[in-house]
């Protein structure tokens, strides 16, 4: 067991909230953490651009710039500032008992000489947990001295449209929702650190708080050692979903209902046009008329079955620069889907959303793209309610379906980029002018290869349903 820090961050401190067996691990058994992926630490950069756009809001603020690790620096420079009554301070410094926390901006108000608060969240709404999140601050900062008259939450405005930028952040005032929150703050920091200064790891099995609000980095530890499945059967909304699933887990087998399938796909039309989008949904939009996180396709892959016995025919396309993509890639994917046959989409809804998306975008192309949605079928119905293999492990995913039914041979594992968040890193990357013109080709290669085997697999997978 390690000795307590003196100071332990309020990032830390939510851990406890969301599992105490977390934050425990956290401070006497960090070697057992999984590491930061290259994922998550994009989406951190990204939430942190978010907080850099939110101070221009706020223009003339004094950044206590110390590294995250200079606490006791930060507090330094924080009390100089507020015992110069300075104004405006981004990520100000405050501690109580051992918590510590940093507030994105502070703003001071001589007429009442109290201060307002304003943390920003990267979310397009107001979570619970970033209620809980903004009380424990708001409480540090109360107990540390700092008198306060004003808590406010900023978050992404989802209906803001690029490139329009006054009402990008919508500012709420938490106050008196986090007074209510003020009572319960004490008692969870003292049985938080109650637990912290135990002898013995507490025992607190897996379960959904392991992934929400925030995926755990310790559930690789805590999972290796449980015994049997781990598979929540009543995620399924269907009883008869859940029997079946439970049935071929026991029993490791696999269900394929025949006759379903063949049923499903004779309503299908060739030619089948398979198709996948690779998509960017930027937190902070950059192409005209996308609000915040749109999804807005930089790429797609089509591959095309004329007839049963036919050669299967191939069609790509990738933006590769920083200009709207959506410009070039409408009027190539009209010209790849062609004006008949079903068009083959895993999990359907995505691709057709942002079909109409592009249909608002494009008033040119808008009736064209809207007659490609009658037209969209989708797999994945088909595969829930009819086929299951213990291989599946309880997930309906392409990348999880398509090798158990296919084989290892297609699986992702071998590529450089194998998954669409890594193909969203993959074109930022690409459309940076920084980016040297070898590494930018090795990116438009791997992004081409992923893309590719995306309606590939798709292809193999609607073959092997036609033959079962």
């Amino acid at each position: 067991m390690n000795p307590l820090p003196k100071l332990i961050s309020k990032t830390k401190l939510m851990r406890g909230y969301q599992c105490l067996k977390s934050i425990y691990l956290s401070i006497h058994h960090k070697e057992l953490e999984t590491a930061v992926s290259v994922d998550q630490q994009f989406q951190f950069d990204q939430s942190h651009f978010v907080s850099m756009t939110a101070r221009t809001y706020f223009p003339g603020g004094i950044l206590i710039d110390n590294k995250p690790w200079d606490f006791f620096g930060a507090l330094k420079k924080t009390r100089e500032l507020l015992a110069q009554k300075t104004e405006l301070i981004y990520e100000a410094a405050f501690e109580y008992k051992g918590c510590y926390a940093r507030a994105d901006i502070i703003k001071y108000n001589p007429g009442t000489q109290r201060w307002i608060i304003y943390e920003i969240k990267s979310s397009a709404k107001i979570k619970d947990e970033h209620l809980a999140d903004t009380g424990l601050q708001a409480w540090i900062m109360a107990n540390s001295g700092l008198p306060i008259e004003q808590i406010n939450i900023m978050h992404l405005n989802p209906i803001n449209k690029f490139p329009k930028t006054a009402d990008l952040f919508l500012t709420i005032d938490v106050t008196e929702q986090l007074r209510k929150l003020y009572p319960s703050i004490a008692p969870k920091m003292t049985n938080v650190f109650s637990v912290l200064n135990d002898t013995e790891i507490p025992e607190i099995s897996t379960g959904e708080h392991c992934k929400k609000p925030n995926p755990c980095s310790f559930i690789d530890y805590c999972s290796k050692n449980k015994k049997g499945s781990e598979l929540n059967y009543n995620q399924f909304k269907s009883i008869e979903i859940q029997k079946r699933i439970q049935n071929c887990d026991q029993a490791q087998s696999r269900f394929v209902d025949s006759q379903k399938i063949k049923s499903e796909l004779a309503k299908w039309q060739y030619p089948l046009v398979f198709l996948d989008f690779e998509t960017i949904n930027p937190a902070i939009p950059k192409y005209n008329g996308t609000s915040p996180y749109q999804q807005v396709p930089y790429q797609f892959s089509i591959h095309i079955l004329n007839s049963a016995d036919a050669e299967i025919i191939h069609h790509e396309y990738l933006h590769t620069d920083s200009t709207d993509p959506r410009d070039q890639l409408i009027p190539r994917l009209l010209k790849a889907c062609g004006g008949k046959g079903s068009i083959v989409a895993y999990y359907a809804k995505f691709e057709s959303d942002r079909i109409t998306e592009m249909a608002e975008y494009s008033e040119h192309y808008k009736n064209d793209l809207i007659k490609l949605l009658p037209r969209m079928v989708d797999p994945l119905p088909i595969i829930r309610d009819h086929i299951y293999d213990h291989q599946f492990k309880g997930s309906f995913s392409l990348k999880s379906v398509a090798p158990a039914l296919l084989g290892e041979e297609y699986t992702y594992n071998n590529l450089t980029i194998n998954n669409g968040l890594a193909s969203q890193r993959a074109f930022v990357e690409m459309i940076d002018l920084n980016t040297t013109a070898d590494r930018k080709l090795e990116l438009i290669k791997a992004s081409l290869e992923y893309c590719k085997q995306d309606t590939f697999v798709l292809y193999k997978l609607v073959q092997w349903m036609e033959k079962v």
